[in-house]
């Protein structure tokens, strides 16, 4: 992996914030401010509170299985390196296999980001949580497990529906040691391949963190 002149950088992080969604029953996002030097202190710091899955964040197989890997077990090569960006059409509301078969996915990808209607709705100010974002159907689940995916991006806070009922789709992915990359906004980024850097924080034991998301573009020239 290389940066240069001729690299294009694609942050395809949220902004973290107090106004982002989390997922119903979960704690808001605080910030809170600790000390200000508009008051006299001498630095500006601040008390962040969270949940360990909002914003642009990671899944660890942990999440669900009690078995799986927690982000301390997870080597960092398994968040960075070639991936490849499929995009479909804002008329798809649930992703099935077919949609897959079609979409252009390379034999050797290991690293898949989906890119769907999601990425616009992170665009409205303020984002709220949509229940009727596109997601997975067990089917494609599968499908991504036989054909080799080794980790998968979605743009929306999770890549199972949210009517589900019975977590098969989580169970599927992260039982099959997948681990997932949630929260992406891919709006401005082109269907193709790149190089990504995914960096969650390093929590001890964690069972998700928040995550800085890039995508670099070579040889633009």
């Amino acid at each position: 992996m290389r940066v240069s002149a001729a690299t294009r950088i694609h942050d395809v992080t949220l902004p973290f914030s107090p106004a982002l969604p989390v997922w119903p029953g979960d704690p808001a996002i605080e910030v809170r401010p600790v000390t200000r030097t508009a008051r006299g202190d001498g630095f500006n710091t601040s008390q962040i509170f969270c949940p360990t899955h909002c914003g642009t964040h990671v899944d660890p197989p942990w999440h669900i299985v009690d078995d799986g890997q927690n982000l301390d077990q997870i080597p960092l090569e398994r968040w960075i390196g070639p991936c490849q960006v499929v995009r479909f059409a804002d008329e798809i509301d649930v992703i099935e296999p077919w949609h897959l078969e079609s979409a252009g996915i390379g034999r050797d990808t290991s690293r898949l980001l989906l890119n769907t209607r999601n990425s616009h709705h992170w665009s409205r100010r303020p984002p709220t949580f949509d229940t009727d974002y596109v997601a997975l159907t067990a089917d494609s689940a599968r499908w991504i497990v036989e054909h080799g995916i080794e980790l998968i991006g979605v743009d929306a806070l999770s890549f199972e529906r949210f009517d589900a009922v019975d977590d098969a789709v989580h169970r599927k992915i992260l039982g099959s040691g997948i681990v997932a990359i949630e929260g992406l906004n891919l709006a401005t980024v082109e269907p193709g391949f790149y190089d990504l850097v995914c960096l969650p924080l390093k929590i001890s034991g964690g069972d998700g963190a928040p995550a800085r998301v890039i995508l670099l573009e070579h040889d633009l020239n």
